[in-house]
């Protein structure tokens, strides 16, 4: 039951603070004005006139979920599965948002490499047990 309740709560407070450093990175670096977020072609722009620091934002936001949903997920389940299963979900839901919208090739690696180190530093700070048995 640990096990669960922590990856429930690890994944409330990934995605809460992917949506809380991304929205200050949408403050930071605002979108074209005139864009139609919903059209494939202007999501395309959209990521061509990215700026390098606002990617580097998202990829930040990306990195922060994990790292702080994998030390919560760990710490209430005391095992660092849990964080894993909370990195390998923000993976995917980055994994859904590339493809959904193209993203650049460093993008991608970041966006896989990125959440796996940070379950990893998370297992650290936490001190959980790396035994995989659900508790």
């Amino acid at each position: 039951m640990r096990m669960a309740m922590g990856i429930i709560a690890g994944i409330v407070v990934a995605f809460l603070c992917v949506f809380v450093v991304e929205m200050i990175g949408h403050s930071l670096y605002p979108p074209p004005a005139g864009l139609d977020m919903t059209n494939p072609a202007d999501q395309a722009r959209v990521m061509e006139a990215m700026p390098v620091a606002a990617k580097a934002m998202v990829l930040a936001a990306w990195f922060l979920g994990a790292l702080a949903g994998a030390w919560t997920a760990n710490r209430i389940a005391g095992r660092s599965l849990a964080g894993w299963v909370v990195a390998l979900l923000v993976i995917a839901a980055g994994v859904v948002t590339m493809v959904m919208i193209p993203h650049p090739i460093g993008m991608w690696a970041g966006g896989i490499l990125l959440p796996l180190i940070a379950a990893w530093i998370a297992q650290r700070l936490s001190g959980s047990r790396t035994n995989a048995v659900a508790g």
